[in-house]
């Protein structure tokens, strides 16, 4: 596993490394988002579905579990994205009850907040990001992934 990191200053910094992400993953991936609350998983995650060429607003997972986002114009065949975020799931099992392996079935990129809330679901993860707070207020996010993360490929 090759694991990349990335400092990002501020919010602008940390949407500009989402949109050049979009563009290194591979097609039917599975990408976790890891770090406190408040770290910019949610960010980081807009960034992406903005840069896929989802071009309405992008809610937050936070009550609903999931949110779908069906792409018109995509960039990269990137057609389908879910997003989960899992803070507020009590049991793993619920991701079963809310259609999760069909959702992983369909989507061309599934984006999870909160991972460890489902540990023993997710061990698929094609890439895991961590995102961590830096000592000068920025943000450190760690790419794991097992293939070459080039984000010199950006549209």
């Amino acid at each position: 596993m090759e694991i990349k990191s990335f400092d990002c200053a501020d919010e602008h910094v940390m949407q500009q490394l989402g949109a050049a992400l979009i563009f290194a993953l591979p097609k039917r991936c599975l990408l976790t988002l890891s770090g406190e609350l408040g770290a910019g998983k949610s960010v980081l995650a807009r960034a992406m579905i903005h840069a896929a060429g989802f071009t309405g607003r992008v809610k937050s997972p936070t009550y609903t579990l999931v949110e779908t986002y069906e792409i018109e114009s995509p960039r990269r065949d990137i057609v389908n994205i879910a997003h989960f975020d899992l803070y507020r799931l009590a049991d793993a099992d619920e991701l079963h009850y809310l259609g999760f392996d069909d959702i992983l079935e369909q989507s061309d990129l599934v984006l999870i907040e909160w991972p460890s809330r489902a540990d023993q679901v997710l061990r698929s993860a094609t890439v895991r990001v961590n995102i961590e707070y830096t000592e000068d207020g920025g943000r450190r996010v760690a790419i794991e992934s097992p293939f070459e993360i080039d984000l010199s490929a950006s549209a």
